[in-house]
């Protein structure tokens, strides 16, 4: 005869009502278990609890282009003015000549680095402006007014 916690039970090893207790313990968790599944909300592998980073909404280029204009102080581009473009981290100038109408393109701009953008002609200066590694856009359009040097 085969033993088990019950027949142990039944020859005086254990108290009845002890075997008898962890039987119904048993089949208690067998019984939660199985119906657990239908009780919790379905959940799909699509789905997970947390996503982190955010997946990127669109396909994004490695690196972002700065386009603009030099413009004087009534509004008329200006053109063979000064582009200068500076990496904040590794204080490297990128220099730009302004083509007619005062418009520039830099190519290239690494997305993770800050970079400070002005503009210079005939002894007049433009304010300086960031552009952040935070802006996530592909083009970034500027435009740099320049002001007249005191």
């Amino acid at each position: 005869m085969e033993m088990t916690r019950f027949s142990i039970a039944m020859e005086g090893k254990w108290p009845w009502w002890l075997a008898l207790g962890r039987c119904l313990a048993l089949s208690s968790w067998l019984v939660f278990a199985t119906l657990l599944p239908a009780l919790l909300p379905a959940q799909t592998r699509e789905e997970p609890y947390v996503r982190f980073p955010a997946a990127p909404k669109r396909e994004q280029q490695v690196m972002k282009n700065l386009s603009g204009q030099v413009v004087s102080s009534d509004n008329q581009g200006v053109a063979q003015s000064v582009v200068h473009l500076k990496n904040k981290r590794t204080a490297e100038v990128r220099t730009r000549i302004a083509g007619p109408e005062g418009r520039f393109v830099i190519r290239g701009l690494d997305r993770d680095t800050d970079y400070e953008v002005h503009a210079e002609f005939q002894g007049a200066v433009s304010d300086k402006k960031t552009v952040s590694s935070f802006d996530d856009r592909d083009e970034i359009q500027v435009t740099l007014e320049l002001k007249p040097s005191k």
